[in-house]
């Protein structure tokens, strides 16, 4: 069996057995070029100009000498000739091999094109030069032209089956939403201009010829449906809710005010460790999570759908799944979920259209969320640098201002000084997100944080409910509410309110746990205090309640320890100070938190 060139997706070469064979990438470029022309050979200096600087021509033809000459070592060690050299050509070898774009020509089905077609050609090659750009870009649009040629050409012929239709149609939407026939082979009938309002949950899923007329958006949000990650018991339900992202992703590709990414790339998406670039890379502005949950005998599906811009919960739902209603549930399951969708973007977009307005300043702002995902001052420093280049670029952008709060608090809250210009900034950087937007939940949240930290109670509380009432899904919201209830001595409230604020956010910033692990301790549950602390990334922050925990469970030995961390990080610190700025409201949980601490041996 020859050799395999891959090129769709990642640029591999391998064996008659699949395995990847280990080859220099430029050499690969040029099978890859010899194959996609379908030429013997090309000349040195062809190669040199594409597949290096095409500006510098001595040190494009120095560089070719060393891949020359790594490719023949390599070759000499596999005793395999896959590329032969001349002083003035490059020539394939006599080893045969095959290529997946070889099957990408006129003629092909479209259940071929469809099944090669899910990755972009050389997807993750990254060209040094214009010349190799405009050459993978013009591949792309072949295929892309290929494909929707015979997407369209299935039409009149029954000889394609309805996936292949819907996995093309969806694929070259992804890129081209604005698409109006590709749209009419997938939703069966002439697309119309819908709107994303005319679809309302939990009533069924309009189809597109009950919809209104909407100007389609110039750049629609795009939005990505994650399948769940499942384990093999759950195999069954997995099955379901692939079918059910599909049925949903064809539903709302009715829609032109929205562009969809297709299944295919969402399912590689679900399966990497940093989603959070991969959204910003490909401008991604909704995330639609789902996860099952195993209850023995039947399953519940739990969708969210999160706006990525602040990271915010605008929608969740639970569906329970029994096993013998996994049909007959899908198509409702799916209109509701469509419908959810639907409507919330478009509700959102309406309050939230100016996040990507400047560009610069959208980033700005998302480096700095991303840096507060950690309670470490350095990164918060540098966090509220990035929101005040966000403002120099839109001085009225409510979530930067509001960014700008969460650092000042942070950095009062880690500090653990009792410094009150701190809480002060945080304020007043509050109360102007609040007033350059008073429709977005954050600026509610950081004034609730601070007045809770002033000891205002109530006011933190009515804070906490408006931004709560404006969100409802606000994994972030409802954490803040929570640490207030745990503050003011109802802890037993604030654990069952961060519990669901995690059970919203799986991945949650330290600090959920931190005010998990406060509640705990309140409640006198000290296992499991230190048990959510071990759940932190950076537990630091957390010391003094680590000590207090250990020495109530009597292990004064550990507790010790924690006291010689605090003050490592601390060394000024002083027990009757800190004391003086927690803010507890009844007498006997200062009291419980104290009588832990002194225990310890602070």
């Amino acid at each position: 069996m020859p050799a395999r060139l891959q090129t769709l997706g990642h640029l591999r070469l391998l064996d008659e057995g699949g395995d990847e064979i280990v080859f220099p990438e430029k050499a690969l470029l040029i099978l890859c070029y010899l194959q996609t022309r379908g030429v013997p050979d090309m000349p040195r200096a062809d190669a040199a100009s594409l597949f290096w600087d095409d500006a510098n021509s001595t040190a494009s033809f120095a560089s070719l000498r060393q891949t020359v000459s790594r490719v023949q070592k390599r070759q000499r060690e596999l005793d395999r000739t896959y590329l032969t050299f001349t002083d003035t050509t490059i020539a394939r070898g006599p080893e045969p091999i095959d290529s997946d774009v070889d099957k990408v020509r006129d003629g092909a089905s479209l259940d071929v094109l469809a099944d090669l077609l899910t990755d972009d050609f050389l997807k993750h090659v990254k060209p040094g030069n214009r010349a190799l750009s405009s050459w993978i870009t013009l591949q792309r649009s072949a295929h892309a032209a290929l494909l929707r040629r015979s997407l369209l050409e299935s039409r009149t012929s029954d000889g394609s089956t309805r996936a292949a239709r819907a996995t093309a149609a969806l694929r070259l939407l992804e890129s081209a939403p604005e698409d109006d026939e590709v749209r009419a082979v997938l939703t069966g009938r002439a697309a119309a201009t819908t709107s994303l309002m005319t679809l309302r949950p939990p009533a069924r899923l309009l189809m597109p010829e009950e919809v209104d007329i909407a100007p389609a958006r110039q750049n629609p949000p795009r939005v990505v449906l994650l399948p769940p990650v499942t384990t093999l018991t759950q195999r069954n339900a997995a099955r379901f809710t692939e079918a059910l992202i599909e049925d949903v992703t064809i539903g709302l590709c009715a829609l032109r005010s929205i562009s969809i990414i297709a299944p295919h790339t969402a399912a590689q998406i679900s399966l990497q460790a940093d989603r959070a670039t991969t959204y910003e890379r490909h401008k991604i502005s909704y995330i639609l999570e789902t996860r099952l949950r195993d209850e023995g005998a039947s399953h519940t599906l739990f969708a969210q759908l999160i706006f990525f811009g602040s990271d915010e919960v605008i929608w969740a739902e639970r569906f329970p799944l029994s096993a013998e209603g996994l049909a007959r549930s899908r198509q409702m399951i799916a209109h509701q979920i469509a419908g959810a969708i639907a409507t919330e973007v478009e509700r959102n977009e309406l309050v939230r259209g100016d996040y990507e307005r400047d560009a610069g300043s959208y980033h700005s702002f998302l480096i700095g969320q991303s840096l507060l995902k950690k309670l470490d001052l350095r990164d918060i420093r540098r966090a509220r640098k990035s929101f005040r280049e966000a403002l120099q670029a839109n001085s009225g952008f409510a979530p930067a201002m509001s960014g700008l709060a969460r650092s000042y608090f942070l950095e009062w809250l880690v500090t653990a000084r009792g410094d009150e210009e701190l809480l002060h900034q945080a304020g007043q950087h509050a109360e102007r997100a609040i007033q350059c937007d008073d429709r977005l939940p954050s600026g509610y949240r950081e004034l609730g944080v601070v007045k809770l930290y002033a000891r205002q109670f109530d006011e933190s509380a009515d804070y906490l409910d408006r931004a709560e009432a404006l969100s409802p899904h606000y994994a972030n919201v409802i954490a803040s509410y929570a640490d207030t209830l745990v503050q003011a001595s109802r802890p037993d409230v604030g654990l069952q309110k961060i519990e669901h604020a995690i059970e919203l956010n799986p991945l949650p910033p330290d600090e959920y746990f931190w005010t998990a692990a406060g509640a705990s301790y309140s409640l006198g549950l000290y296992q499991q205090a230190l048990d959510y602390i071990a759940r932190m990334k950076d537990r630091a922050p957390a010391d003094r309640l680590s000590a207090a925990s250990w020495s109530m469970l009597g292990e004064t030995k550990k507790a010790r320890q924690f006291i010689r961390r605090t003050y490592d990080i601390h060394p000024n610190f002083d027990l009757d100070s800190w004391m003086a700025i927690v803010p507890f409201k009844e007498e006997w949980q200062r009291k419980h938190y104290y009588d832990g601490l002194k225990k310890a041996g602070f």
